[in-house]
């Protein structure tokens, strides 16, 4: 059986164009250069970036509290703690299994270039049919977006 065939198959088994799958990623991609997609339960995610979005090299999939040990040390050091507070799987967990559906911060980190950049990062938690708790974090670079509304937000 062709990939083509292959593929077909599977998008009627599931009920999802993976073509459309995959335009829409690569045009939310455009506006959100890193997005992250995890199972906090498993302790799991994959990554889909640009390379040039942040300025140390990670895994493109594996442990979440991996992916979070690196990310603070390219987070500057005024902006750390409240990373962790509101992306350790720890905190997010909690958040969620009190009602949270989100969270949302601006943090000043290193970009591509080792220059620091603000950057946003909005977690989205999402359904999950076998009570794993699971989210989405899109993270896009703030160019002039913070210095128009007087400095940083969270």
């Amino acid at each position: 059986m062709k990939l083509t065939e292959r593929v077909e198959e599977l998008e009627k088994s599931i009920g999802l164009d993976l073509r459309e799958t995959i335009q829409v990623l690569e045009a939310v991609s455009e506006v959100y250069p890193m997005i992250v997609m995890s199972n906090l339960t498993k302790n799991t995610y994959t990554m889909i970036r640009n390379e040039n979005f942040l300025a140390f090299d990670m895994p493109r999939s594996g442990c979440y509290d991996d992916l979070i040990d690196d990310g603070v040390d390219n987070v500057h050091s005024n902006y750390q703690q409240v990373f962790l507070e509101c992306f350790s799987r720890e905190n997010l967990l909690r958040k969620f299994q009190n009602g949270s559906t989100e969270v949302y911060a601006e943090l000043y980190q290193k970009g591509g270039k080792g220059k620091y950049q603000w950057v946003s990062t909005h977690v989205i938690r999402l359904r999950d049919e076998q009570g794993d708790v699971r989210q989405i974090c899109l993270n896009r670079v703030l160019e002039g977006i913070v210095e128009e509304r007087g400095g940083c937000r969270r």
